[in-house]
């Protein structure tokens, strides 16, 4: 290769630009996951650990112009530290407990060989050769952990997560292997293996700060998909969030529909503040929810009304009589003493929903007129 050609491929150079690059996207990602309350547990510290990889990354390019102990044994500090904290955060983002004792440990154990053979007795071999064989074992355990991610918004940023941790893995081993063959003479030193060391190292500390971006904008849109599709006040489904729900369902799929409405609503905001009228539209979601399972949902359709549906045949019955226990349990256990609501109960299909939800509050008029705090069925 041309010496004009090597200097696009200069291991100092190269290390450098890359390293200034994801120090200042990681930085960014930190402002932002701070501008967006820190919802994910472990992005925090994620992003701290690209921007401490990064700092250790251009010490080391630069060690030439600096001591042996901040040239070699800091920036292997600062490496290693940041590869732990990457670790860390995504087993926190993964809803794992971060194992942090032996992750300090392979940090100390760097930190001794960088030491040893790079200040104490110098053996560039070894010390190139035992440090790319611990950054290749962290960047596989970063691969085994992000792989495994099942939640579907995280997905894509885990999956690009693990896909760098194998290139970086095998380019680390490959490393290690060319120090053993005495085939690199120092980590900045003009060579292939350097060079392509460094590139994939810098690719990786940016590429690690996509997946991260990746993974907040995957939580980002199931959180606006949710809201689009839940009520803020119960976290129930709304009117949207019903119907894609019953559009999923197999067309003809019988259905049970519960109507169920608050009694005297307006009074107790009256004369109780609406504080309190929000109290007793959440207890009474509380009651709902705990009907759910994959064959039954209850939504909020506004004010004091909701909706409990119940797939299957002959459940009409079974659906009125849960409806009688949790009206008996709202009023004895609910924030106000004494309140309750009165329901309909109508069945019906897929096909048929908005008809069905017709009859069920038709029943529940029939419940209002006939003095309140009861279920009636189509």
């Amino acid at each position: 290769m041309s010496l004009s050609l090597w200097m696009y491929f200069d291991p100092q150079g190269l290390g450098i630009t890359l390293s200034l690059s994801a120090a200042l996207l990681a930085l960014v990602l930190v402002i932002t996951n701070h501008a967006l309350g820190r919802r994910l547990p472990g992005m925090h510290q994620a992003a701290a650990g690209v921007l401490l990889a990064s700092a250790g990354f251009a010490m080391n390019m630069l060690q030439a112009w600096l001591s042996p102990v901040l040239g070699m044994a800091v920036a292997v500090l600062l490496i290693l530290a940041g590869l732990t904290l990457v670790l860390g955060g995504v087993c926190q983002l993964r809803a794992l407990p971060p194992r942090w004792g032996p992750l300090a440990a392979c940090c100390l154990v760097g930190l001794g060989i960088a030491l040893w053979f790079g200040v104490v007795a110098p053996d560039v071999r070894w010390r190139i050769g035992l440090l790319s064989l611990l950054m290749a074992g962290l960047a596989l355990r970063l691969v085994r952990t992000a792989w495994n991610e099942t939640r579907t918004p995280h997905q894509a940023g885990m999956r690009l997560l693990a896909l760098l941790g194998v290139v970086f893995a095998v380019l680390m081993g490959a490393r290690a292997l060319a120090a053993i063959l005495g085939r690199v003479e120092s980590s900045v030193s003009l060579s292939p293996v350097n060079a392509a060391a460094v590139l994939t190292a810098g690719m990786a500390l940016i590429g690690g700060v996509v997946g991260l971006v990746l993974v907040l904008s995957g939580d980002l849109m199931a959180l606006v998909q949710h809201q689009r599709e839940h009520d803020a006040l119960t976290d129930l489904l709304n009117r949207q969030g019903l119907r894609q729900w019953i559009e999923r369902l197999p067309p003809g799929q019988p259905l049970a529909l519960g109507m169920v409405d608050l009694d005297h609503f307006k009074q107790i905001n009256d004369l109780h503040g609406h504080a309190l009228g929000d109290q007793v539209i959440r207890h009474l979601a509380g009651l709902l929810r705990c009907c759910e399972s994959p064959a039954c949902r209850t939504a909020r359709l506004g004010g004091e009304e909701f909706v409990i549906i119940v797939q299957g045949q002959k459940t009409t019955q079974t659906l009125a009589s849960t409806l009688e226990g949790l009206r008996e349990r709202f009023r004895r256990t609910g924030p106000l003493p004494g309140s309750s609501f009165s329901a309909g109960v109508a069945h019906g299909t897929t096909a048929s929903f908005e008809a069905a939800l017709r009859q069920a509050d038709a029943a529940l008029y029939r419940a209002k007129q006939a003095g309140r705090n009861r279920v009636e069925q189509a």
